[in-house]
Parts: C-alpha cells; sequence; structure tokens
C-alpha cells in the first residue's frame, strides 16, 4: 500500500484541527525518555529503534534490538515565581531549584520469538515553590505581607511490554505499567499591622496555612497500532486512565488565626484519614514519520487528553461540618514536531519542540469546598541532541528547554483561599527549565562478547 505524503500530512493536521484545543495539565509529559523520545521530544508514536516504545507505542518494540538504556543523571535547572507579585515597580524573587534525578532505565530482549521489553520512568516530575514578603512602614505602623506557595510530587511508572507482527507491514502492541504517584500542595497567608512607635503586640494579625497531599499506586495499559513501511510509518497508541488503585492515602491540614480590634478567630481542621478518588484521563495518541532519504526523516506526532468532569476527590471532616474537596480537568491536544538528519554512521544530529498545555480548572468554591489552585499555564519545549556511536553502544547528548508563554484562567488565581486578603499582581507568572539529557545504550550481545 502506497500513501503519499500530502495525504498523511493532510489527514494528521485535520486530526489535530478537528478536536476541541483546550488547556492541559502540565502532569502529563514533564519527561520524555530514550534516546529517540527524549532527541525529537517524544514524537516517536510511530514508531523508532529504542525500547522506551513500550510506553509511546508498544506496537514498535519489535523494532528494536536486544539493548539496554540508562539515563545516567539528568541535571535541571528549574525557575518558577512571580516578576512583579507585589505591583509594578516592585520585583520579587524567582525562586530555583535543581535536580539530579535519571529519568530512564530500560532493556529489551528476545524469549523466542517473543519480544519483550522493561522499563522504569519517572514520568512527571515538578517542584514549584515561591514565596515572597513585602514590609510598608506607614507613619509608625509597620505592614507586613507574606505568601508562600508550593507544588511538588512525582510519578514513576514501571511496565513491560510486547509487539505481535500480524502482516509484514501492521503490528499491535500492548504494555501493563504500575503508576506509583504522590503529590503536595501548600500555601500560607500571613499579613501583620504594628504600632512600633508604641512597642505594642499586633494591632491587627491574620495567618493561614493549608496543606493537601494524595499518594496512590494503580495500574495503566497502553495498545498500540503501527503501519511500518520503508518510508511512511503511521502508528496509534490508547492509554487507560489509571485502574485498580492497590493503594492510595491522602491528608489535609488548615489552620486559621485571625485578630483585629473586632473579632479573635481561630479555626484548625486535621484530617489524617483520607482515602483520595484520584482520576487520571483517557489519552490517544497519533503519529506519523516520513523518511526523505535514509539520511533525513520527519516526526509529527498529537495527543488528545479526555476531559474529566467535577467529582469528589475525598470527604473532610471539619468539627460539625464536612468539606468536599473537589478537582476536575479540561479536554486538550498536545502537538509535537521532530526532525533527525544522519551526518555518518556513527553520529546524528535530531531536534523537535512540543506542547505541554494546562488542564487545572481553577474555579470558585463555597464554605463547605476545597479545590486546590495551581498556579501554572501552557508551556511549550524545544530539544537538540546528537547521538554518538561506537561500535553498537550509543550515547545521547542533549538539551531541553521549556517555558510558560501563557497563562490561562488567570482570574482564576484570585479563588487561592485567602488571596484576597493581599494585593499581589498574578499576571506576571514566569516558568522555565533546562535540562541537560545524558542516555547511554549498548546492545545486549555486544555486551555479551565483550
Amino acid at each position: 500500500m502506497k500513501l503519499k505524503i500530502s495525504y498523511i500530512v493532510s489527514a494528521f493536521l485535520i486530526a489535530t484541527s478537528s478536536i476541541c484545543v483546550n488547556s492541559q495539565n502540565f502532569l502529563y509529559n514533564t519527561e520524555q525518555f530514550g534516546i529517540r523520545g527524549a532527541m525529537l521530544g517524544g514524537s516517536i508514536t510511530a514508531g523508532a529503534d529504542d525500547e522506551s516504545m513500550t510506553f509511546y507505542n508498544p506496537a514498535g518494540i519489535h523494532k528494536v534490538p536486544s539493548q539496554v538504556s540508562i539515563s545516567l543523571f539528568q541535571p535541571a535547572v528549574r525557575t518558577f515565581g512571580f516578576n512583579n507579585f507585589w505591583g509594578a515597580n516592585e520585583s520579587s524573587e524567582i525562586n530555583e531549584n535543581y535536580g539530579l534525578k535519571p529519568s530512564l532505565i530500560s532493556f529489551k530482549f528476545k524469549l523466542d520469538k517473543l519480544d519483550l521489553a522493561f522499563i522504569k520512568i519517572s514520568k512527571s516530575q515538578l517542584t514549584d515553590f515561591f514565596n515572597a514578603k513585602r514590609e510598608v512602614m506607614n507613619n509608625t505602623v509597620l505592614n507586613t505581607q507574606y505568601f508562600e506557595y508550593e507544588y511538588k510530587g512525582e510519578d514513576d511508572w514501571f511496565g513491560a511490554g510486547t509487539s505481535f507482527k500480524i502482516t509484514p507491514e501492521i503490528y499491535l502492541g500492548v504494555s501493563q505499567f504500575l503508576s506509583i504517584s504522590t503529590f503536595e500542595y501548600r500555601n500560607k497567608v500571613l499579613l501583620e499591622e504594628q504600632d512600633t512607635g508604641n512597642n505594642s503586640t499586633a494591632d491587627s494579625f491574620f495567618n493561614s496555612e493549608q496543606t493537601s497531599s494524595f499518594d496512590n499506586t494503580g495500574f495503566i495499559t497502553k495498545l498500540g497500532f503501527l503501519y511500518d513501511t520503508e518510508k511512511h510509518d503511521v502508528g496509534i497508541t490508547i492509554t487507560t486512565p489509571k485502574y485498580l488503585r492497590i493503594l492510595k492515602d491522602g491528608y489535609y491540614t488548615r489552620t486559621l488565626t485571625n485578630i483585629d480590634n473586632t473579632q479573635n478567630i481561630g479555626e484548625q481542621t486535621i484530617d489524617n484519614n483520607l482515602s483520595p478518588a484520584v482520576r487520571t484521563p483517557w489519552e490517544f495518541s497519533l503519529g506519523y514519520s516520513y523518511s526523505f532519504k535514509k539520511e533525513n526523516k520527519l516526526w509529527l506526532n498529537a495527543s488528545y487528553y479526555s476531559g474529566i468532569s467535577d467529582y469528589r476527590v475525598a470527604t473532610i471532616n471539619s468539627g460539625a461540618a464536612d468539606i468536599s474537596w473537589v478537582n476536575g480537568n479540561k479536554a486538550v491536544v498536545n502537538i509535537g514536531v521532530g526532525y533527525s538528519h544522519v551526518i555518518n554512521p556513527n553520529l546524528e544530529l535530531s531536534g523537535g519542540l512540543r506542547t505541554n498545555n494546562f488542564a487545572y480548572q481553577n474555579k470558585a468554591v463555597t464554605s463547605q469546598q476545597l479545590r486546590n489552585t495551581i498556579l501554572d499555564g501552557n508551556h511549550i519545549h524545544f530539544v537538540v541532541g546528537t547521538k554518538f556511536k561506537f561500535r553498537r553502544h550509543n550515547v545521547l547528548l542533549g538539551l531541553d528547554w521549556g517555558t510558560i508563554y501563557d497563562t490561562p484562567d488567570e482570574i482564576g488565581f484570585q479563588y487561592l483561599r485567602d488571596i484576597g486578603k493581599l494585593t499581589p499582581n498574578l499576571n506576571g507568572l514566569t516558568k522555565q527549565n533546562i535540562s541537560i539529557l545524558l542516555t547511554y545504550r549498548f546492545i545486549i550481545d555486544e555486551l555479551i562478547k565483550l
């Protein structure tokens, strides 16, 4: 069967544009894996000679030789915060976070005629931390405002997969993962007014602190299809939501102190026995690749994540009242483009870009509801890499740079509990990360010879 490139590209663009493109949660695509996947921004649903196909499209596992890949270490620098949190001409410090955690261990081998691949990946890693303090003196009255925010966590996947030949050009594949995830959200708001001239105690004092957390372990299945020809490859991957959660746990704490001339209020909510219900979306990925020559190849990818209607994560007991912890996500499409060029049999250059957008919905809540307000937005990532080959060993050296380019639902940031008591400027959110990609891959047969 012969396919013209114009037909494939047209179908790809129609499939991408026909789906309602909203925003997407950054938790889905924070990391890319393997030599091919990392060098091309993850645009390898159409198949590559990389055992990380267990994650991208298990139907492509047959293309992979028996080999091992290890992400030795992955230095990363992440910045997060607001340029002018308190308003014009009052800059705020941007917080920096340094990481070194490797993201991949994988291997593939043949058992009789069966191709088997195993992989351990750190699918999502994030540490968004920001704090800002402001002190203003009005005559003898010192006004202090302080804000602190942190959202951190990770999602580690352990999986195995295989592929099956249907015809010389058509393959099916399946991979099964165990996902272990944990995330924590925390914020603090402090306001204080004190007459320093009289050396008195605070005339007014407001302090609010809130922490919520969930961790869970469950299973995720990927089904893959691959049409594999000499020039044109088409791949489809379907990823299920997480199911059969064998472990889940969470907690919520909140303290509130409000003292002024007219009222004294103190509240405390502690619930350490939550069993949160965390939902994840369906994912549908479509990929296409075209070989111009043996040396050049174009890669395209689009992924659709289904929306999740608002649902109750947990019920928090707070004295005589109960608080409903609610959640929900938008549907979204992410796209990626990659290009690879073989310089010689031992050297290859590649590059790509991908979007990584925002799906979490920041909404107003009632006094009996809790909804975490996530400070984030739509992302774009650029990657360049070089693959060195010696004998049957490969080394990836690359650079991945990502930045936030849009902050949807900015008005929703105002719904952060107690943020209205401050006077912040939430339009200047900035978030960037730079990661050095270093992965080593060796062929098992060659290792045995050594």
